[in-house]
């Protein structure tokens, strides 16, 4: 599965299921710990459609984590002051890439495709019961 997509998964839905995933597994392999999770500022960059061009909008606290195993790096970056989440995600990162717990973080994926699914149709439903209908609006 695309990282992008994985990542996004777990950050919107699954900080629960990451966390229990990484106290689950992280004695199960020996991984060497680059930098510990700690806080910092980054810029939000943002791009401006009218004349194509960049900016940055501002800054975000992020938590940052990296692991490696081998010549694999594990990087964990979350919104917000949490290590916890850093750490597993880090994990996470190193796991697919190294290509360990395959099946158990496919089924996790799967449960939080269907919860997005889920909040997706609940979403769908609140506008659609906001939508105008013009035909009554002629009588």
């Amino acid at each position: 599965m695309n990282k992008k997509i994985w990542t996004s998964l777990f950050i919107r839905y699954g900080r629960a299921e990451a966390v229990s995933f990484y106290n689950k597994h992280q004695d199960s392999f020996d991984f060497q710990i680059i930098s510990e999770a700690k806080t910092g500022l980054t810029m939000v960059k943002v791009r401006e459609h009218a004349e194509n061009s960049l900016f940055y909008l501002g800054e975000v606290l992020i938590t940052e984590t990296k692991i490696k195993k081998d010549e694999h790096i594990g990087l964990g970056v979350v919104k917000g002051e949490d290590m916890q989440f850093s750490e597993a995600m880090s994990f996470i990162d190193l796991c697919m890439k190294k290509e360990y717990f395959q099946q158990e973080l496919a089924d996790i994926l799967t449960e939080l495709e269907n919860i997005q699914t889920e909040v997706e149709q609940i979403k769908t439903q609140a506008l659609l019961e906001t939508k105008v209908d013009f035909s009554m609006m002629n009588e």
